[in-house]
């Protein structure tokens, strides 16, 4: 949960910095366009991955499967957090870039159920 909330944090100050101090372009504009980034980033280093370790080891069927089903479930949650942004801008009438910015928070606070020892 600490790693999701550091990395939110560096785009959230990422974000400033481009809108302020480069003034490139408004500061929820930046971190949608930050967090996304890096979402892709995170999802073109896990093919990279899954290429190298599909040519390199003799039980490539088993390494591709996890290693795919990963890129979907990060994609897939890049995908439902923009849908579910867009449907919070429709019902409550808010900024689209503010609410991406509360829902991508509140993901942070979401924890996997499975304990350490499993």
């Amino acid at each position: 949960m600490l790693k999701k909330f550091a990395l939110w944090f560096i785009c959230f100050g990422l974000s400033f910095l481009v809108s302020d101090v480069f003034g490139l372009t408004e500061q929820g504009k930046a971190f949608l366009y930050i967090n996304l980034g890096t979402g892709i980033i995170i999802i073109l280093a896990l093919i990279v991955i899954l290429i190298i370790v599909g040519l390199a080891t003799d039980s490539a069927a088993e390494a591709n499967g996890i290693s795919f089903l990963v890129v979907l479930a990060t994609a897939g949650t890049l995908v439902i957090i923009l849908f579910a942004t867009w449907g919070a801008t429709k019902l409550f009438g808010i900024d689209f870039y503010v609410a991406y910015q509360i829902m991508t928070f509140g993901q942070c606070l979401c924890t996997d159920s499975k304990k350490k020892g499993d």
